[in-house]
């Protein structure tokens, strides 16, 4: 359902989360993002306003992701 201003209430609600967000994360500094599953792990490396910067996918355990933070830093 959408208000008269076409944000929908998802909206507003990512878009808080992301104003909270922002006020944690220094503009020079990165926000790494791990997607652990069973044998494939997903890395993603976003900015201060969760624009991607870097995304790669690794075939490793979740409890094998040295190689991971590695390239992340």
């Amino acid at each position: 359902m959408r208000n008269g201003s076409g944000v929908s209430r998802g909206d507003s609600n990512r878009n808080a989360r992301l104003t909270r967000l922002r006020a944690q994360v220094l503009v020079g500094n990165a926000i790494v993002g791990i997607d652990l599953a069973d044998a494939k792990q997903l890395v993603v490396i976003t900015d201060h306003d969760s624009k991607v910067l870097a995304r790669k996918t690794f075939r490793c355990r979740a409890w094998n992701l040295g190689a991971a933070l590695d390239w992340a830093a």
